[in-house]
């Protein structure tokens, strides 16, 4: 036997945007099955609808009544006249028209609001929670503040933003990204946290912060957006187990009231991006702890090894030059002997200062161990690489250490042994070799001087043109 459908089969008349609601809301109910649609428009919304969804529809409502069995139709027409032809055309079918239908397809299209709203959040907050997962797999700092303040910027429609990291120690912030803004604006890198000031009310928020109008608001009372013709906000605070890490902002030319779904999605999203910063910021301090002196804060002498050949291995493949440094204190042993060892430890972390301050970004400064240093010079020859050495020499020369004058020279100096590639070796092992003879040479020749290793490696004869430079 037959199974009898028990649904209500629906005719809904007229094809306008109360039709179309009502076929959105009722073609998945599974107690509705609409046997038709009707209306004089075949281009009606409901019409081009139900022609999607492969509804039987016609411009001739008679048509889908008489062929279709409905036993509920709904009149959305708004017209009298219709709603009598309807009960004459199919007299047991139950109709509702006029206002009742009116004020039906309204609630209807007002739910269908709400679940496209819901949806749409859904669909946000999935969105936020995959990002989330992309966050906190990153390890690359930069890539990850860029990040965050474009997905900040989307998801707020807001032209500009920008992020900052919270240095405790010092009670700092700093800018790590921007977007959206002048050069001038992030010229100033660094600032300190002002007691009373608008970045320390943010800090104090568990809450994004939305301003309307920054000319209005009362504690606001920073120069460099307003001259940048910032006039609305919302600074989030970054905070992950009760540690501030940041603030987080989008911003607005214009004045402007921002939603409570905007100001919610934002603080969902700094809850991710805190959480990513402090991952980053750790998986950063395990590895230069990895790479550091504890003592003097260069690289170790591991660390040095490592850089040292890959940037031989990048001269050779550009075709470029190369030298290295190595230095020794003078007398050291006597300093510690005369002043203890905690004394001796101040001097290797003034040394390092010193040489650190002396070097260029692109140097790699390293202690090679006890009072031994090293700097690694990329892109430099032998002939610049001495007038560097000199300077240095000279600069430790004139410094004045504690103690200093209890030396046997009545000063603290270093020695220096330098080689270069390809003038004098073609390996990382061969330089550290050929600097290591200058060095030694350097401290048999009297000390606080600089000796040059006199070896000619034999390719260097083919050195390309760049290297001479």
């Amino acid at each position: 036997m037959p199974h009898k459908d028990s649904r209500v089969k629906l005719a809904i008349i007229g094809g306008g945007r109360g039709g179309k609601a009502l076929v959105e809301l009722l073609f998945t109910d599974p107690t509705v099955k609409i046997v038709g649609i009707a209306d004089l428009n075949p281009k009606a919304p409901a019409m081009l609808l139900a022609k999607r969804l492969k509804i039987p529809h016609a411009t001739d409502y008679r048509k889908i009544l008489k062929n279709n069995n409905a036993n509920l139709v709904m009149d959305v027409t708004g017209r009298p006249s219709i709603e009598k032809d309807i009960a004459r055309v199919a007299p047991r079918a139950e109709i509702i028209g006029g206002h009742s239908a009116r004020f039906m397809w309204e609630m209807i299209g007002a739910r269908i609001k709400s679940r496209e709203e819901i949806q749409r959040l859904l669909i946000e907050y999935q969105s936020l929670y995959d990002l989330g997962l992309k966050l906190t797999a990153s390890e690359n700092p930069e890539k990850l503040y860029l990040t965050i303040v474009d997905y900040a910027t989307n998801l707020t429609n807001t032209p500009a933003g920008s992020l900052t990291i919270f240095d405790e120690k010092r009670g700092e912030m700093s800018i790590a990204a921007v977007k959206g803004v002048s050069k001038q604006f992030s010229s100033k890198t660094r600032w300190k946290v002002r007691q009373g000031g608008l970045t320390s009310h943010i800090l104090n928020q568990d809450e994004p912060l939305a301003v309307q109008d920054i000319k209005r608001y009362p504690k606001f009372d920073n120069p460099i957006m307003l001259r940048e013709g910032i006039r609305s906000l919302i600074a989030s605070p970054l905070k992950t187990e009760g540690r501030i890490v940041g603030i987080l902002y989008v911003d607005d030319f214009k004045p402007r009231q921002y939603t409570t779904r905007e100001v919610s999605l934002l603080s969902l999203l700094s809850t991710f991006a805190a959480m990513a910063i402090e991952k980053t910021k750790l998986l950063e301090s395990t590895r230069l702890l990895a790479i550091t002196d504890e003592l003097t804060g260069l690289h170790n002498h591991r660390h040095f090894r490592q850089q040292l050949a890959i940037e031989i291995s990048r001269a050779e493949r550009y075709h470029r030059s190369l030298s290295l440094m190595m230095i020794d204190i003078d007398y050291f042993k006597h300093y510690n002997d005369t002043n203890g060892h905690l004394k001796g430890n101040e001097v290797l972390k003034e040394m390092g200062r010193l040489l650190k301050e002396m070097s260029r970004e692109v140097d790699i400064v390293a202690r090679y161990g006890g009072e031994e240093f090293s700097i690694v010079m990329p892109e430099t020859n032998r002939r610049k690489a001495r007038a560097i050495s000199e300077r240095l020499r000279k600069r430790i020369e004139s410094h004045k250490f504690e103690n200093a004058r209890k030396q046997p020279d009545k000063r603290l100096t270093i020695s220096i042994g330098l080689a270069s590639y390809p003038e004098n070796a073609g390996t990382a092992f061969e330089v550290i070799e050929q600097a290591d003879k200058a060095l030694y040479e350097a401290k048999h020749t009297g000390r606080n001087t600089v000796c040059v290793s006199h070896r000619k490696w034999k390719s260097a004869g083919t050195v390309h043109p760049r290297l001479s430079r």
